[in-house]
């Protein structure tokens, strides 16, 4: 299980919970005891809030840290990327 880096996890994790969300929808439109709309509604929008989610934590953080830690002998180098103006310039 080396594979799973925390970079893995992370952009494995909204598409399992799309995934569940799919699942979810498709088993509220093929269910036979959802002839009550209300049901219905419920289960799609149960359905919708899981993809929605997983559509939230797909988007990028502007406020998480990029860094890189390397040892060099007895010692370790954290190198941060210098910060960028917000206008671009």
């Amino acid at each position: 299980m080396k594979s799973l880096t925390p970079e893995v996890i992370r952009a494995i994790t909204p598409m399992f919970i799309a995934t569940i969300g799919a699942v979810i929808a498709i088993a509220v439109i093929v269910s036979p005891n959802a002839n009550n709309a209300a049901q219905f509604s419920a289960g799609l929008g149960l359905a919708g809030t899981a993809i929605a989610g997983a559509a939230g934590l797909a988007q990028t953080g502007k406020s998480e840290p990029d860094f890189s830690v390397s040892k060099q002998g007895d010692n370790l180098k954290v190198e941060t990327p210098s910060p960028e103006p917000a206008d671009g310039h």
